[in-house]
């Protein structure tokens, strides 16, 4: 059995692409992947760790207007749709499952060239440009959440949950911080792989109130904030400023509530904790997604939704005091995060590609 795992760019689209390689491993037995991506982010380290042999394309995305850089993009993508085609031609894969970025368009594009079965994974309640243009001849498309807004996916698709890395930790002996208190009440602000550094700014007021009260804080701040926020928490004991974490998970286990931008990856991990969030959409982010991830996870009754306007910090303290203060409230939150978890997702999506190549096969 050989599938090709296409995903790069963000850690929302590299980490439920791995979450379903290694779950496929674990149902196939006779199984031979390949991960198709770039050597902008992860993808190396991921794939070195985990045994994946890596194809790295060189692609960008192309700009939606004439332009010297969409030239060049377009130039990168016939140079990557040639190399695809000619190794699919050589080597044909049982199928490719493509999980978002610039990357999956070319590989996808040879997948049809070459009548290769392909699927796809989407993990925002609005579609995605490359998953647009390759939904309709797709085996099938597993949606994180139902669609919103104008556009929608042809062809079959399934709302499975995004594909998140599940766990039987509970963390009990991980090495938190010096005088990190998991016993006390924790908010944990975290900006996604790239950090927030226009969220943290509206942040700082407000959550220092927060902490003088005794609010225990946990905060990712990325590399642009770093600094400015670890001068000005760097008096209080009851906060743990970090640059980058590597690994959210013992953070998410030790936290109370979760403020966040509303990347799907991330709303998906923090649903598997059973936490409430606060989220702060990320205003440019593409086809407004993550205002409409926001608005999905609100209306389930799991996150408050904030935009990012001249109120942002006074509305996410609002949020927050209302959760602190009423038991009830916060406990009924919790609640549908986890009747909202994906933990099955990776194990689902796996079944299905791997029933589907056998079906074909025989």
């Amino acid at each position: 059995m050989n599938i090709v795992i296409a995903a790069g760019g963000t850690g929302g689209h590299i980490f439920p692409a791995l979450s379903v390689a290694l779950e496929l491993g674990r149902q196939c037995d006779d199984l031979s992947l390949m991960w198709i991506g770039t050597s902008r982010n992860r993808e190396k380290e991921l794939c070195e760790k985990n045994a994946i042999p890596l194809t790295i394309l060189d692609v960008r995305g192309i700009k939606r207007k004439v332009s010297f850089s969409s030239l060049l993009a377009l130039k990168d993508f016939i140079g990557a749709f040639s190399r695809m085609n000619s190794m699919f031609r050589k080597n044909r894969p049982d199928a490719v499952a493509a999980f978002g970025g610039y990357v999956c368009a070319p590989v996808l594009a040879a997948a049809r060239q070459n009548k290769i079965p392909y699927f796809l994974q989407e993990q925002n309640s609005v579609p995605g440009l490359v998953n647009r243009i390759f939904a309709s001849r797709a085996e099938c498309s597993f949606l994180g959440y139902p669609l919103s807004g104008r556009y929608r996916l042809k062809g079959k698709s399934t709302i499975t949950g995004t594909p998140i890395r599940t766990v039987e930790n509970s963390f009990d002996t991980f090495a938190y911080p010096p005088h990190f208190d998991k016993t006390k009440v924790t908010v944990f602000i975290c900006g996604g792989s790239q950090g927030a550094a226009s969220m943290n700014d509206c942040l700082i007021s407000p959550i220092e109130r927060m902490v003088k009260k005794g609010t225990q804080l946990l905060w990712q701040t990325g590399t642009f904030s770093y600094e400015k926020i670890a001068e000005q928490f760097g008096g209080y004991a009851n906060a743990f400023i970090f640059e980058t974490i590597d690994d959210m998970y013992p953070y998410y286990a030790a936290s109370d509530i979760v403020i966040c931008r509303s990347g799907a990856s991330t709303l998906n991990e923090i649903a598997y904790f059973g936490l409430p969030c606060i989220t702060i959409p990320l205003p440019w982010a593409a086809e407004n997604h993550q205002w409409m991830n926001a608005a999905y996870i609100q209306s389930a009754g799991w996150g408050i939704r904030v935009a990012q306007d001249k109120n942002c910090g006074l509305e996410v303290e609002k949020a927050l005091n209302n959760l602190l203060e009423d038991k009830k409230y916060y406990e009924n939150m919790c609640q549908k995060a986890l009747d909202n978890s994906p933990e099955g997702a990776a194990a689902l999506i796996a079944k299905e590609i791997l029933k589907q190549i056998f079906s074909k096969r025989n």
